[in-house]
């Protein structure tokens, strides 16, 4: 299944339960931490690179950055 094709079938409007899918659903090692507001750990730049497709391909996101109001970690 291509990212576009996620998107379409598992973005319901909710960002955060859409990337939790998606982390589970491509393995990845990345993970949301849900503290007052949540923000994402990436573990490499392909995750994110792959995170960043997922979010553009729901219409409502010009980057990953931009989907977690910059509350993005690298850990890379």
């Amino acid at each position: 299944m291509n990212f576009e094709q996620f998107a379409k079938e598992r973005f319901q409007g909710n960002l955060y339960t859409f990337i939790k899918e998606a982390l589970d659903f491509y393995q990845m090692k990345s993970h949301i931490d849900q503290e007052e507001e949540p923000h994402l750990y990436l573990d490499s730049i392909a995750e994110e690179n792959m995170l960043t497709r997922l979010v553009v391909a729901t219409g409502e996101y010009a980057d990953i950055e931009l989907a977690f109001e910059g509350r993005v970690t690298r850990n890379y």
